[in-house]
């Protein structure tokens, strides 16, 4: 069980809300808000677990509240909760014990790799929401949390009314409290969000990303599915900030603008400034761009709709030089000999066909004058011999290559599998793991040292996301280099891995197919 749910366990047991909470112990209670929903995780050395565990052996008093807290602490008796301090301490070592919890990196891969739309989120029924005239004054004020929440609602409803597509220009650094401590607020923003990009309009974004990994991650999730349709650009400002003074600006250019500044967290009764005039529209968007001259995209989105744009920067991020290391579901595309490449292509339209081949010459050239002198580690998986034999093995991001999903021939993953023993016989810093194929794991993660990392979805549709922020590549690769251990192979066991490609060659060869 991770913190955030025995957190969230306990406060619902005893009818504890944030403030309460946060007021015991001298936290904020957006602080606790973001520990309950796993955003901030605390280190072991934190002083106030302490105080939180005592906190909850001081009130959980009634029976069922004991008996519940007897449930998850596996404790057979009452009896031991009766000495506070030893309440306390045994609320504590839970806390302390190891996190059945995946690392905030796992969960970020599989929330990519397993994202589906949801129609009936994205679809939410707001046609029957009445689209108000603005007021006869041109602005307006809106004061704290659910002002700000009032704000950005009249916000996107004046831009759903615009109906003529524009670039909204969005920045926040202020607590996001706002944004997720409503559930219903939350939906409803989402809702409209959605509906706004469905019409046309598209977002430039400037996250704040001077926080740690689990924050970052954690604000990609949520915007995820709007990621996923290609609509968004998303920025980050490089240098360090101190946080102390913060300021968020929505700004649809045509339309209307929000406004609002704070200090540290203190946003309860900040005022937040819905502007409709141009001339104060016109300074905000003017403010907005002078910032985002500052600023460096955080990643860029690739799907089938601009999959030339995805095989371009490809092909740049191969061919900087760099060490390497590559995970997919099944054998990657840069190992792919040309002859296979033009064997499964043989079917798209031509003009498409040579394009795809003359990218594909020059990754994979670039690749092979890379494994001179940089070391390349790639971990792949091999079907079941049935699976090959019954062309049924998917060729990862055809998607992005034709308007169809692409399987492999037999013939083509034996001389595919050729090229892989071919590179480890030639190559010396090429490396190859074969890991357990048991588990379905639908996307790609490529990273290149001090570069960048792709992360991609791999079923269909494809959807490809490329960072280059040094921090988060800095993770990634010990991410990768802990998933793989010490992966640096003596001869015998290079030798291993060449004779068990060579095995299934040799299996293969000797069906009918």
């Amino acid at each position: 069980m991770l913190f955030s749910e025995k957190l969230n366990l306990l406060m619902n047991i005893n009818n504890t809300t944030n403030s309460s909470l946060a007021r015991s112990i001298s936290l904020d209670a957006s602080y606790i808000s973001r520990l309950r929903r796993g955003i901030r995780r605390p280190a072991k050395n934190e002083n106030y677990l302490k105080s939180i565990a005592a906190y909850f052996s001081k009130n959980c008093n009634v029976d069922y509240q004991k008996d519940a807290i007897c449930k998850v602490l596996n404790i057979p008796s009452k009896k031991l909760l009766e000495d506070p301090e030893d309440f306390t301490e045994l609320i504590y070592r839970w806390f302390l014990e190891k996190e059945e919890n995946k690392e905030p990196i796992t969960n970020f891969i599989e929330d990519v790799a397993h994202f589906k739309f949801n129609k009936a989120n994205l679809n939410l029924a707001i046609d029957d929401v009445n689209i108000p005239e603005p007021p006869l004054t041109t602005n307006e004020v809106f004061y704290g949390i659910e002002g700000k929440q009032n704000a950005v609602i009249s916000f996107l409803l004046q831009v759903l009314k615009n109906k003529i597509p524009q670039t909204l220009l969005l920045y926040s650094d202020e607590d996001m409290e706002w944004l997720t401590r409503n559930r219903e607020f939350t939906l409803k923003w989402a809702s409209l969000l959605s509906r706004v990009i469905m019409q046309g309009n598209r977002i430039k974004i400037i996250h704040t990303v001077n926080r740690n990994l689990d924050e970052i991650l954690s604000a990609i999730k949520e915007w995820l599915p709007l990621y996923m349709t290609g609509f968004i650009e998303p920025y980050y400002y490089p240098k360090v900030r101190d946080g102390v003074f913060k300021r968020t600006l929505f700004i649809a250019p045509d339309t209307v603008a929000v406004a609002s500044s704070s200090v540290g967290n203190k946003e309860n009764n900040a005022a937040n400034f819905l502007y409709r005039d141009k001339t104060t529209i016109k300074s905000l968007i003017e403010e907005y761009h002078n910032y985002l001259s500052l600023c460096r995209p955080l990643m860029k989105i690739f799907t089938t709709a601009n999959k030339e744009n995805y095989l371009s920067a490809l092909t740049d991020f191969e061919s900087e030089a760099g060490h390497s290391i590559l995970k997919t579901n099944l054998l990657s595309s840069i190992t792919m000999p040309m002859a296979v490449a033009e064997s499964v292509l043989s079917s798209t339209n031509h003009n498409t066909k040579d394009q795809i081949l003359s990218y594909h010459k020059i990754r994979t050239a670039h690749f092979e004058n890379n494994l001179k002198k940089h070391k390349f580690t790639e971990i792949i998986t091999i079907p079941d011999i049935n699976t090959i034999q019954e062309r049924s093995i998917k060729i990862n991001f055809s998607d992005m290559l034709s308007n169809t999903q692409l399987f492999y021939k037999p013939e083509d993953f034996i001389l595919h599998l050729q090229n892989v023993v071919r590179l480890m016989n030639t190559y010396e810093h090429y490396n190859v793991y074969i890991a357990s194929s048991s588990k379905s794991t639908d996307y790609m993660l490529y990273i290149k040292e001090d570069l960048g990392i792709i992360v991609a979805k791999t079923s269909l549709p494809s959807v490809v996301f490329a960072i280059n922020e040094s921090n988060m590549t800095a993770a990634f690769w010990d991410y990768m280099k802990g998933m793989l251990g010490k992966i640096e192979r003596s001869k015998s066991q290079r030798t291993t891995i060449v004779d068990t490609l060579t095995g299934i060659i040799k299996k293969l060869q000797g069906l009918k197919i």
